[in-house]
């Protein structure tokens, strides 16, 4: 008798113990691209495997609400459209030239790379981090 409630008991505590943990699915930090991103390094290949090179030089990018672009880091571009949820397509000052590029928010991290219409077959990419 003392086994079976013995055993009842740790199977109990047990029950609870895994139904009180649960996966946080919840996206931490800033989520929005508008406002300012501090590159922290990008990825380059050497043609054969791709690697994160550090960033040397402050530059970053703002994405303002008014779709305008500012910082250095795509200073030839001017303004920007969100596409879709992965695409931000950034325009020239005369809106004849344009680029895509697919990007990635997750927390304060963001990751741009070339889309299109130059893209980048190595897999290159832009590191930004959000500035509070």
């Amino acid at each position: 008798m003392k086994t079976i409630v013995k055993t009842l008991s740790l199977v109990l505590i047990t029950l609870f113990c895994v139904g009180a943990c649960k996966k946080d699915n919840t996206i931490k930090g800033n989520t929005t691209l508008t406002g300012k991103w501090l590159c922290t390094g990008g990825t380059v290949s050497d043609g054969w495997k791709s690697y994160f090179v550090k960033a040397t030089t402050y530059y970053f990018v703002e994405f303002k609400n008014d779709g305008t672009l500012g910082g250095t880091a795509f200073n030839d571009y001017k303004n920007y459209t969100i596409k879709d949820s992965t695409t931000i397509k950034m325009t020239k000052a005369d809106t004849t030239q344009y680029e895509d590029y697919y990007y990635s928010i997750k927390g304060d991290s963001l990751v741009v790379s070339p889309r299109g219409p130059i893209i980048c077959f190595e897999g290159c990419s832009e590191h930004f981090v959000k500035v509070k």
